[in-house]
């Protein structure tokens, strides 16, 4: 069984003795992990993309989202829809 990246020890104790300054970089140094880690995975998101954009296409159907906003508002974008169609 894989374990859960949130289940790891913290990299950063104690921190409510941090400056604000060493919070604010601290959290700059984790979020600069994000796009290797998605890099890493792209192949495995392209497949989930054409796979929701075929089911979409084969059906008329609709894709709902909850959560992120800036990675959903990317999934629509590929599929060539706005991430705001309830308001249009």
């Amino acid at each position: 069984m894989t374990k859960k990246t949130t289940e790891q020890s913290s990299l950063y104790n104690d921190l409510e003795k941090m400056s604000t300054f060493e919070l604010l970089t601290n959290i700059n140094n984790e979020d600069k992990k994000v796009p290797t880690a998605i890099e890493k995975v792209i192949p495995k998101i392209e497949n989930l993309v054409d796979l929701i954009v075929e089911r979409i296409s084969d059906k008329n159907g609709r894709l709902f989202y909850i959560g992120a906003a800036p990675v959903a508002d990317w999934v629509f974008w590929t599929l060539g829809m706005s991430s705001n169609f309830w308001s249009e």
